[in-house]
């Protein structure tokens, strides 16, 4: 049966993931896109219901829809008008899924392939997002919250990540934690700043796995989190800002970081 009512119940709790205290009190947020659903499937991520508006499947959407019915995977039909009550997107959707958040605890982080973005109260999903994705995108391992973040499962953020969200490692830290951590985990910290006093890709990056310590969009690192970095870098600016936004200052890091391991003959992680 195709739901045709936005008041229907399976509706309005699926809807309710839009708020972060649903999202947090189910353990479970909602990602839309033919896309983000791949990623999904692909990683073996706990999709735990799909949504579907069947009158705006395309040929490739119907395979997908497919998969998930050969994968047990409860559906939830709707019509369009419903699905644009459930979705966070201006354009038209066709399908989505409630899935399962995956977090950890940093005390439990054992293993670096490559590198991890540390970030410090980061405050906007759209540069988290695409944060996630980029270091997707290099063979990084994930992120590393600290403090009070923003929600790395707000449908902005998940939107942003292009389905890396599946793929990437999301810790959680305090302050502590990570002071803590960081001598232990045998990397190089990595600090950015207009301050800082080498630049970005004078740094060896190759020679051990590396935690990129990013400070928050409005104050960038503090003076404690400064002192956790075995080296503070800056990006050369050449016309008026003094700054770049926090995800183009971390995708300009984690590409050299990138350009350095395969350089020394590292195979793409992966």
């Amino acid at each position: 049966m195709i739901i045709a009512s936005r008041a229907n119940e399976r509706v309005k709790q699926v809807r309710a993931l839009r708020n972060k205290r649903e999202r947090d009190r189910t353990g479970t947020f909602f990602a839309e896109g033919r896309r983000v659903l791949q990623a999904a499937l692909d990683t073996g991520a706990a999709i735990e219901q799909a949504v579907v508006a069947p009158e705006r499947l395309d040929e490739a959407d119907r395979a997908l829809v497919e998969e998930l019915r050969r994968r047990r995977v409860p559906l939830l039909e709707v019509t369009g008008a419903v699905f644009d009550s459930i979705s966070f997107r201006e354009e038209a959707q066709s399908l989505g899924a409630v899935v399962r958040q995956r977090w950890e605890k940093l005390p439990n982080v054992t293993e670096t392939r490559r590198c991890w973005v540390a970030l410090p109260e980061v405050q906007h999903p759209g540069n988290l997002g695409t944060i996630i994705r980029t270091c997707d995108a290099v063979g990084g391992d994930g992120v590393i919250l600290v403090g009070r973040t923003t929600d790395p499962y707000h449908p902005i953020a998940v939107r942003g990540t292009l389905g890396a969200i599946f793929s990437q490692r999301i810790v959680q830290a305090s302050e502590a934690e990570l002071a803590r951590w960081l001598p232990k985990s045998g990397c190089v910290v990595v600090g950015t700043s207009p301050a800082g006093d080498r630049d970005y890709r004078e740094v060896d990056y190759a020679s051990k796995p590396v935690v990129l310590l990013m400070g928050s969009e409005r104050v960038g690192l503090s003076a404690e989190q400064t002192a956790l970095c075995d080296a503070l870098v800056r990006i050369p600016m050449a016309g008026y800002v003094e700054s770049l936004n926090l995800s183009v200052a971390a995708a300009l890091v984690l590409y050299e970081v990138l350009r350095q391991r395969e350089g020394a003959g590292e195979q793409p992680a992966g």
